[in-house]
Formats: structure tokens, sequence, C-alpha cells
């Protein structure tokens, strides 16, 4: 186990069990050179310690990965003043395996119409399933390889930051707040 990951581990015990605690903000950039951020969730680890994210493979942000694979995640944990921000690359997984762990409800989302595109309120009403679409086939699991994980504790009156940097081991240092 990553050394950072007991840390993230046993702050996220003084997060609530709220869907909140687990939203992440992701960052990729797009192809006019932009950076682009939005609001995951964040699904768990991988046997390997990647970040995993649940997507439509229909959005912008599976093109943009498929361009320049490079990331970063910011997530901030409130109740400990605690922010990680985690750099990698990513894989883009059409796994079945944790498709089956979704419950229906969440299954229908990936027949909704394809995000971003312009809203047409008589056929989306109350993003109804498409019946002539297989949500799966709309379904990625999307997986972050971290090499660079930086967290910053914000306490008074002095803060506290260090990083860990993935060469062969992972090294950890402490760095200005």
């Amino acid at each position: 186990m990553p050394p950072w990951l007991s840390q993230l581990i046993y702050l996220q015990q003084s997060e609530s069990e709220s869907y909140l605690s687990k939203l992440i903000q992701l960052a990729t950039v797009s192809h006019d050179n932009k950076p682009r951020v939005r609001t995951v969730v964040f699904r768990g680890w991988s046997d390997s310690f990647d970040m995993k994210i649940y997507t439509d493979k229909r959005s912008a942000k599976i093109i943009e990965l498929k361009d320049n694979n490079n990331v970063e995640a910011c997530w901030f944990l409130p109740n400990s003043s605690c922010q990680f921000r985690f750099r990698g690359t990513t894989t883009i997984d059409c796994d079945k395996e944790t498709w089956e762990l979704l419950d229906e409800k969440s299954k229908s989302m990936w027949s909704w119409p394809s995000p971003g595109n312009k809203f047409e309120p008589n056929n989306n009403l109350n993003f109804l399933p498409n019946k002539d679409t297989n949500p799966i086939d709309n379904y990625v699991l999307l997986k972050i390889n971290i090499d660079y994980v930086d967290q910053l504790i914000l306490d008074k009156p002095v803060h506290f930051r260090r990083r860990w940097i993935k060469k062969r081991e992972w090294i950890e240092e402490r760095i200005n707040p």
C-alpha cells in the first residue's frame, strides 16, 4: 500500500459517510490546450491502488483523455481541513465486473442522452432510460495510475504540507505550505 493511502484512509475516518465526501475534482486538458475541471465520484481503489471513477464514454473527458491521458484530481476533506492532489495517467476500461456492482437506477444513467449535447425537452423528459440504448455500451471505468500526491493540511497558525513522488518507490518529503 502506498504510504499516502494510509494517511488518506485515516483522515477519511473523520469525514461523514455522506455522498459529498466521495466527490473529487478531476482536471484534464482539452483539444485547444485549455484546462477542464469537473466533479466526479470516487469509486474506490483497484488492486494496484489506481483511483477508480465510473463515467460515460460519450463524455468530453473521454475524448480529451484519449489525446492526453495526464490528469490531476483534487480531493478536499472538510472535517480534517485536508486537501489531497493526485497526479497521474489514466486508462479507460470497459469493466463489466464493476458494472455488475451498480444498482438498476444507477445503471439507467448510462442510457440517458449524450452528456454535453443540447437539451431537447421533448426527447429527454425526466431523463428516462432510452429503451434503444444498452447502457453498458456507454459505461467505462476510468483508472488513474497515481505517481504524485500532494497533501495540504490547513491548520492554525501554520499549515502542514508534504508530497510523495513515485520513482521506483514512493519518496516522501515535507514542503512549504
